[in-house]
């Protein structure tokens, strides 16, 4: 019975007449505001399909039970699995260094934290943020994290220039729009400080360094590194510090088009490190993380993560900002 019930949701999904896949397409480019080329257009419409065939399988299982989480079309649906990885998920690694100090934290001890916390609730409310086209993730994801704090300690939230991190940071080992690593940038926000955001606003695009440290007005005094792939010290850490960056693996096509529900995909190893979000919080059975993709993915740019099996590697390597 499941099966024919699975069937019956599938034709329903499944948009199989050539016209209505173009007036979906129409759609899609009007919706995202997309333009190509004539050859990449063809190119792009045929990675759509595939992946639009995809997403409404993976709902149509969800439907009957087979999923705990949902996807839907979102700007990334044009991509292959190939141009996602190379265009979206741009995080590099970067080893521990002599001059960083004793940056690892020892295991947390402290019990007297809530079930449920999420720092949104606490005030700590930031608008969906957009990468675009850069893989700016660790831009993103540790400028927030200095923001957080400063929210943490001031009561207010100031955004801070994220472009700053992109352009200004290559000597200490980042690649602008082709990638960059957590600890590089909280190298370098240590020695430079940032800048707000409305003087040096984000452009998608790694352009010349156009700093003025008189006019930064954050900096952070230290860092620390969690014990990797230990998820109490990551909730205590977020519990008692604030919110926290953290490396994932994003390669999976179910986390490229991720919609809503508490994700959970086994083939999501923890094995890889690709992609760098900020932890805001937690329930008692996911985390809540913010993501850099636009409102238009995940939960209005929020994921809910499945708590419990180092999913996709979120605790192997998690740290935190001191302001």
């Amino acid at each position: 019975h499941l099966l024919v019930l699975l069937a019956v949701i599938l034709l329903e999904f499944l948009p199989v007449h050539p016209q209505l896949l173009d007036n979906g397409w129409d759609q899609f480019k009007s919706k995202f505001k997309k333009t190509y080329d004539p050859i990449l257009e063809s190119v792009r419409k045929i990675a759509w399909e595939e992946n639009l065939l995809k997403i409404n399988i993976h709902n149509a299982e969800a439907a009957v039970g087979l999923h705990n989480y949902t996807l839907r079309d979102n700007h990334l649906t044009d991509m292959t699995l190939d141009d996602y990885l190379k265009e979206m998920v741009r995080l590099l690694r970067s080893r521990h260094r002599k001059t960083d100090g004793d940056d690892m934290m020892l295991g947390a001890t402290q019990t007297q934290i809530p079930e449920e916390l999420d720092w949104r609730k606490k005030g700590f409310i930031t608008p969906p943020m957009n990468q675009e086209d850069c893989g700016s993730c660790y831009a993103f994801t540790i400028g927030m994290a200095v923001e957080a704090q400063a929210f943490k300690r001031d009561g207010q939230y100031t955004p801070l220039s994220v472009q700053q991190i992109v352009d200004c940071s290559t000597r200490n080992g980042n690649l602008g729009c082709r990638g960059g690593s957590l600890r590089n940038t909280l190298r370098y926000i240590k020695d430079q400080g940032l800048m707000k955001h409305e003087d040096y606003p984000y452009k998608a695009e790694k352009k010349m360094c156009k700093y003025t440290r008189n006019e930064a007005i954050m900096t952070i005094s230290d860092w620390k590194v969690l014990p990797p792939g230990d998820e109490e010290a990551l909730q205590n850490a977020c519990a008692l510090i604030g919110p926290i960056p953290i490396s994932i693996n994003a390669s999976p096509h179910t986390f490229q088009f991720y919609h809503d529900g508490v994700y959970d995909d086994i083939k999501c190893s923890s094995n890889t490190l690709n992609h760098a979000m900020l932890l805001v919080g937690y329930t008692k059975n996911a985390w809540i993380l913010k993501n850099w993709w636009s409102e238009h993915w995940g939960q209005n740019g929020y994921m809910y993560l499945a708590k419990g099996q180092n999913r996709c590697g979120v605790s192997n390597y998690a740290a935190y900002v001191v302001v």
